[in-house]
């Protein structure tokens, strides 16, 4: 499989040289600042504290974001500042020292279309969702599942836990995982964002 450039966008040089080594798995090129971001680019590991970075809430985020899949790394993570990254169209949100295992797995999430946020983060996300969605479930949804399915399926589009959800049904959090690996599967969604937005009816 070949995998697109990855852009490293960072003046921090021991930074760089710790994301470097994501070049066994990824071509890699760095950019210095926000706007040296090479044309075409469609991956990129963007950090936080690069000089010229925008605003999250300025507009060349999402019209960059139409392009290029972007995981905004801060050293000094918080939930506010990655849900901004999150709403400006970054794609994933993470410490910018993580281990490499970790970094490894979050741009290849990403770069597979999938989302990387913290379970906080998500949470908040999956509340936005329900509480921009004005009916409760959007219908045919659920086709194909099972009555328990549905069950578990709607308490997590709400952005309750495993835990919470388990104890509401009275069943454990293995059974939970199992129900929720069906409903996603069933309903081609990757993770419990994507099952929001098809519950609410809104994707």
């Amino acid at each position: 499989m070949t995998h697109p450039l990855l852009v490293l966008a960072t003046h921090d040089d021991h930074l760089a040289r710790r994301w470097h080594a994501l070049g066994e798995r990824w071509p890699i090129v760095r950019a210095n600042r926000f706007d040296a971001l090479p044309a075409g680019a469609r991956l990129a590991l963007i950090d936080a504290e690069l000089p010229d970075l925008p605003p999250l809430g300025d507009p060349r985020w999402p019209r960059l974001a139409a392009s290029l899949r972007m995981v905004f790394a801060s050293s000094r993570p918080n939930d506010s500042e990655g849900l901004a990254a999150i709403e400006a169209g970054c794609s994933g949100y993470c410490h910018a020292f993580a281990s490499l295992e970790q970094l490894t797995q979050v741009v290849d999430v990403v770069e597979s279309g999938e989302l990387w946020v913290g379970r906080a983060i998500l949470n908040r996300l999956l509340r936005a969702v329900d509480h921009a969605s004005k009916a409760p479930a959007a219908p045919g949804w659920a086709a194909g599942l099972t009555e328990r399915e549905q069950e578990v399926a709607q308490r997590a589009a709400l952005g309750e836990s495993n835990a919470d959800i388990a104890a509401a049904l009275e069943i454990t959090e293995r059974t939970v995982k199992s129900h929720l690996s069906a409903v996603f599967e069933k309903m081609g969604v990757a993770d419990r964002l994507q099952l929001a937005l098809r519950v609410h009816g809104i994707k």
